[in-house]
């Protein structure tokens, strides 16, 4: 074993290599990384996790060791909401193995913050998204859209 740059080093799990402490102390976790990543994937498919009737109420806090840490904002609906997530847990667990190979041992539901109030587009969507375009070639051009001189 070679010591870089006065460097101490770390057996990596798994393997039979080395890894320097540095490089340890520079990154984040890679489990923390790995749960980030799948808290993203389950965000942003939320509506296929709960369905339609529940997206409106709940939103994933947080999954962790295992954990689906669910935030609800409506404190009357909470506890019918934890018999009904124990009685379809065994489901939901099915669901996410089947199609994102996901596994988790249980699911929490607490109280939360309703969600941001999303902000209002800048512009109205149109129905034609190319007639959207022209028009915004002709405005800027008034006619000459193409920027061509003479």
């Amino acid at each position: 074993m070679r010591r870089l740059s006065g460097d101490a080093f770390v057996r990596r799990r798994g393997s039979g290599g080395l890894e320097p402490l540095s490089a340890l102390a520079a990154g984040p976790d890679r489990a923390a990384q790995a749960e980030a990543r799948v808290e993203a994937r389950l965000r942003r498919a939320w509506l296929l996790v709960v369905g339609p009737t529940l997206v409106r109420q709940t939103r994933l806090l947080r999954a962790h060791r295992g954990v689906l840490l669910v935030g609800c904002w409506h404190a009357e609906v909470i506890p019918s909401l934890r018999q009904t997530a124990a009685a379809i847990w065994p489901q939901l667990q099915a669901r996410l193995e089947r199609l994102w190979h996901l596994k988790f041992r249980g699911l929490e539901i607490v109280p939360c913050d309703p969600p941001p109030a999303e902000a209002a587009p800048a512009r109205p969507v149109q129905a034609d998204p190319l007639a959207a375009v022209l028009n915004l070639l002709r405005e800027q051009g008034k006619g000459d859209w193409t920027g061509r001189s003479g």
